[in-house]
């Protein structure tokens, strides 16, 4: 019976202690309640303590609120302009049906959709008008001595060469017509990369193409510079290893055969 009562009253105490917490834990709950309603009546209480002191005279005197007047509205001005303008003005037109139409229209003609229109102009037509009125855009071509018959008869694009490089036919051509328009002092890389010696090859060309076509003639001469460097830590690493390295024919210690 002894260990009976035991666990009974152990039970009975584990019971007190999860009510009495519960009884403390309601009671807090109650309290932040209040508190909160407290808060919130005193609140309101200022709210409309402040409205009373901004309607009241004190608060206009000592801080006054100007009050603008709205414009005053505009009467409606009748117009001078008759009723019956538009049947006159569409009185006044003599142009035919086919002029109205066609004489204004700006779409582009048969067979000139492909090209870009400007109010009515393509672009052969805008061409055509500024080599009459703005012939300084154009200057006169002079042909390049030794540019192969490919390149002959207009301005030559380093754009153009580079793309032709690409293609085993035209390559000779473009090649001899890059060395034409470019500087003597890049000629051994181009012919470098032309003729595929060491890791060049004829695509390290087209790497110089850049946003521009001077800026492409402008990257060209880097990219030689850079190779020439290359080459002379090439040349100077192997000067190294031949003096490090010793040779075999030369002479021997005494005493070895």
């Amino acid at each position: 019976m002894k260990p009976a009562a035991a666990q009974s009253n152990k039970t009975d105490t584990e019971e007190s202690r999860v009510a009495e917490r519960f009884h403390r834990w309601l009671a807090g709950l109650r309290r932040r309640k209040m508190q909160q309603q407290d808060r919130d009546r005193r609140r309101r209480w200022l709210i409309a303590l402040l409205l009373a002191l901004l309607e009241s005279k004190l608060m206009q005197v000592v801080f006054p609120v100007h009050c603008v007047a709205p414009y005053p509205a505009r009467p409606k001005q009748k117009s001078s302009r008759p009723r019956n303008s538009e049947k006159s003005t569409e009185s006044a037109d003599t142009r035919t049906d086919d002029e109205r139409r066609y004489l204004y229209d700006y779409a582009p003609r048969r067979g000139e959709e492909h090209l870009e229109i400007c109010d009515g102009l393509t672009w052969n037509d805008i061409v055509a008008h500024n080599r009459v009125h703005r012939p300084w855009l154009f200057p006169k071509f002079e042909p390049v001595p030794g540019m192969p018959t490919r390149y002959a008869d207009a301005p030559v694009h380093v754009w153009t060469l580079l793309d032709h490089i690409g293609s085993a036919y035209h390559r000779p051509d473009a090649i001899v017509a890059l060395k034409l328009i470019t500087d003597e002092s890049v000629h051994d890389w181009i012919d470098a990369c032309s003729k595929g010696a060491g890791d060049l090859t004829w695509k390290d060309l087209r790497k110089c193409r850049s946003r521009t076509p001077n800026a492409t003639l402008y990257e060209i001469p880097r990219y030689a510079a850079r190779w020439r460097e290359e080459q002379r830590r090439e040349a100077e690493e192997r000067k190294r290893e031949a003096k490090e390295t010793p040779e075999n024919n030369g002479p021997k210690p005494p005493g070895l055969n």
